[in-house]
């Protein structure tokens, strides 16, 4: 069951991908950025215009909602969705910390006492 809380970076709820689920879309986007540097000097087009082009993107979209049941818009969100980049549950109201350094909750405000960080999100029992 994947876990899912507030993305920070990319502004919604998704569901997070631990270490291993991450093994699973990581080599698609990979292929994917590939793809767009290949294309990009066989055709002298733009970024823009080989990430319109580039078909893998879509196979790693369909990966992660097939993993996770969450489907997400578009292919460089799932670089947003790795659990290891999120900080701890916040106390008071239970989204992720932006960061394992964080020291104060960005949703509500909530501040670590004196000394203490996030810590990593780690493996939530999912």
């Amino acid at each position: 069951m994947p876990f899912i809380t507030y993305a920070y970076r990319i502004g919604r709820e998704a569901a997070l991908l631990d270490e291993g689920e991450w093994s699973v879309i990581a080599p698609l986007l990979q292929d994917r950025l590939t793809w767009i540097k290949k294309y990009r000097t066989e055709t002298g087009c733009s970024i823009e215009e080989a990430r319109k082009r580039e078909p893998i993107g879509m196979s790693a979209l369909d990966k992660y909602e097939e993993l996770t049941g969450v489907r997400l818009e578009h292919p460089d969100q799932l670089w947003a969705i790795q659990m290891k980049f999120y900080g701890s549950l916040c106390p008071r109201c239970s989204k992720p910390f932006r960061t394992p350094k964080a020291k104060m909750c960005a949703d509500c405000g909530y501040e670590l006492p004196k000394g203490l960080l996030a810590g990593p999100l780690g493996d939530i029992d999912h």
